[in-house]
C-alpha cells in the first residue's frame, strides 16, 4: 500500500514505511508490592517481644490487670530509674530531670520517657552579643573603640530608636534627632552634642567624626540595605546616629551681632533650612521659630541648612505671648519683613515714631493690655513674663490693619542698640500677632524693591539680604564709636 505522504507514525526506509509501536511498560505494581504484616494480640507481642511492651490492649482485648501494670513499671525503671510513667488511666504530671530527658529522647526507647514540663526543658543561655575592640583612625587619632557587631542586635536597636525620631511629635516629646551623613554627625559632636548611637555600615566612615569627646557613643555596624530602609535619601551616605538636643540652646558663641530673627509660619523647610544657615553665617544672636513653623529638625531642613544647626543659637516653638518682655526688651526696635508695600518713604530715627503709634493705638483699653501680663515661676527657679493680649484675636486684627512706617531695606538708618527681625512665610505671610509686637515696641516695615513685575522673593533669599545689610549697618557704627572714643 503506497501513501503520498507517510501518516503520522511511521518513518520512511527506501520508500518502506515501517510501524513503530511504543511498549507499555508493565510490572510496576510488582515492585511496589509489600510483605504482609501480621497482626498480634496483645499477649501475643508480649511473648514474641523480648523487652517489655507498653500495648496493654488493642481493639479486642480486654485491658491488662493491676499486676500487669506494676510488673511493666517496675521493668522500666530498671532501665530509667529517674522517671515516673503514669498508670494506666491516669493523666501524665510526671516530671523528669533535663539529663533523663536528653537520655530518653536520644534512646531507641524514647517512647518511654514522659512529657516534661516546659519548666523542666534545657535551660540555654542567651547568647552574649558579639562586640569587638578594634583600632579606629579618628579625627587624626587612632582610637580604641568598641563595634557592636551582632546583626540581629544593632537591626533591633536601629529600628526601636527610629521610632523616637521619626516624627515631629516624637522629636518633640523625646528631645532626641536623627542626623544621616558624615558632615552632620560630625559638626553635632563638635558643637557638644550627645550622640547616643551612631549606626554605619563601613568603619571607614568613622574616620572624620571627633569620637575621642563621645566615647560613650554606641557603635552599631549594620547592612547597608538596613540602613538604607530608613533613610530619607535617595541614596544613603551609610551612616546615621540618634542625638540628644535638648541642651543645644545653651551653646555659646562668642561672635555675633545683636540681632535676634523670628521666623513667622515659615513652614517650607527650604526656607527654613536656608534661613538657619544664613542666621548662622551673618553671626544672629538668637534665631527664634513660632508654633507655626516647619520643624527644624526635619530631614529637608537639616540637609537644606548643611549643619548651621549647631552654629547658631535656636530657640523652638515659643508661644507670641512669650516673645514680649523675655525676648525682646524695650531697647530693641521690630522690624517686619514686608514684601506688600512697595512705596518707597524714610523714616530717619526709629524711636521717634513711638509717639505717632501711641496717637493711633490711644483708642485702645490700655489697662486691658496691662492685666493681661502675669508673671509665671518655672521649675528651675527662674520667671518668665506672660502677655495673653497676644492671643486675643480681635484686638490682632485690629492691630494687623493699623498702619506702621515703612522705608526701604537700603534706606535704614540704624540708631537702635538692637534689632529683631520678623521673617514670614511666603504663603500666609506675617501674623497679626507680629504688627503687635511692632506696634509695642515702636517698629516698622522694611521692603525689597523688585523690578519686572517680580511680586515677591524667596524668604531665604529676602532673608540673606537684610539681614547682611543690616550687619553693614551694625558694624559701621561699631567702627564710628570706636573713633570716636579714640578722638
Amino acid at each position: 500500500m503506497a501513501f503520498s505522504s507517510p501518516p503520522r507514525g511511521f518513518f520512511c526506509f527506501s520508500k518502506i514505511y515501517v510501524l513503530f509501536i511504543r511498549p507499555e511498560t508493565r510490572g510496576y505494581t510488582r515492585s511496589l508490592h509489600r510483605n504482609p504484616i501480621k497482626i498480634l494480640t496483645s499477649e501475643e507481642a508480649k511473648k514474641s517481644s523480648r523487652k517489655p511492651s507498653l500495648i496493654y490492649h488493642d481493639s479486642i482485648s480486654d485491658p491488662p490487670s493491676k499486676k500487669e501494670q506494676q510488673t511493666t513499671q517496675k521493668n522500666i525503671r530498671v532501665k530509667h530509674t529517674n522517671l515516673k510513667i503514669p498508670m494506666y488511666g491516669q493523666a501524665d504530671d510526671s516530671t523528669a530531670t533535663t539529663r533523663d530527658v536528653q537520655t530518653a529522647l536520644s534512646s531507641k526507647d524514647r517512647y518511654f520517657s514522659s512529657n516534661p514540663k516546659k519548666n523542666d526543658m534545657i535551660n540555654t543561655k542567651g547568647k552574649v552579643p558579639k562586640s569587638g575592640r578594634i583600632t579606629v583612625f579618628a579625627n587624626g587619632e587612632n582610637l580604641e573603640v568598641d563595634i557592636m557587631t551582632e546583626k540581629l542586635v544593632a537591626e533591633r536597636t536601629l529600628s526601636s530608636l527610629i521610632q523616637n525620631v521619626k516624627s515631629a511629635k516624637a522629636r518633640q516629646a523625646t528631645g532626641k534627632i536623627l542626623l544621616e551623613g558624615e558632615r552632620l554627625i560630625s559638626d553635632a559632636m563638635c558643637a557638644g552634642a550627645h550622640a547616643e548611637a551612631i549606626f554605619f555600615s563601613n568603619v571607614k566612615l568613622l574616620t572624620t567624626l571627633p569620637l575621642k569627646n563621645h566615647m560613650s557613643t554606641k557603635l552599631y555596624q549594620v547592612n547597608q540595605d538596613k540602613i538604607q530602609l530608613w533613610s530619607d535619601l535617595t541614596t544613603s551616605p551609610g551612616i546615621m546616629g540618634v542625638f540628644d538636643v535638648s541642651k543645644f540652646q545653651d551653646l555659646k558663641f562668642s561672635e555675633h551681632i545683636p540681632l535676634t530673627v523670628i521666623c513667622d509660619n515659615v513652614r517650607d523647610p527650604g526656607n527654613m533650612g536656608s534661613i538657619i544657615r544664613c542666621a548662622a553665617a551673618v553671626g544672629c544672636k538668637n534665631l527664634i521659630t513660632t508654633r507655626d513653623c516647619v520643624d527644624v529638625w526635619d530631614s529637608k531642613v537639616l540637609r537644606a541648612a548643611s549643619g548651621a544647626h549647631f552654629r547658631t543659637k535656636l530657640t523652638l516653638n515659643v508661644d507670641w505671648d512669650l516673645i514680649a518682655g523675655n525676648f525682646v526688651t524695650e531697647d530693641d526696635t521690630v522690624v517686619l519683613a514686608d514684601s506688600c508695600v512697595q512705596e518707597i518713604t524714610t523714616t530717619s530715627h526709629l524711636t521717634g515714631e513711638k509717639n505717632t503709634l501711641g496717637s493711633q493705638l490711644s483708642w485702645l483699653e490700655r489697662d486691658s493690655s496691662l492685666k493681661a501680663k502675669s508673671v509665671e515661676i518655672l521649675e528651675n527657679g527662674n520667671a518668665q513674663l506672660r502677655d495673653s493680649s497676644y492671643l486675643d484675636e480681635k484686638n490682632l486684627r485690629i492691630y494687623k490693619n493699623l498702619p506702621l512706617p515703612h522705608c526701604a531695606y537700603d534706606k535704614l538708618n540704624l540708631d537702635a542698640a538692637s534689632i529683631t527681625l520678623v521673617i514670614g512665610g511666603e504663603t500666609h505671610g506675617l501674623s497679626s500677632a507680629a504688627h503687635k509686637l511692632a506696634h509695642d515696641y515702636g517698629g516698622l516695615k522694611v521692603f525689597i524693591p523688585l523690578a519686572n513685575e517680580v511680586n515677591s522673593l524667596n524668604a531665604g533669599v529676602a532673608m540673606g539680604i537684610l539681614v547682611y545689610e543690616l550687619r553693614r549697618l551694625f558694624l559701621q557704627k561699631k567702627k564710628h564709636t570706636s573713633k570716636t572714643q579714640t578722638t
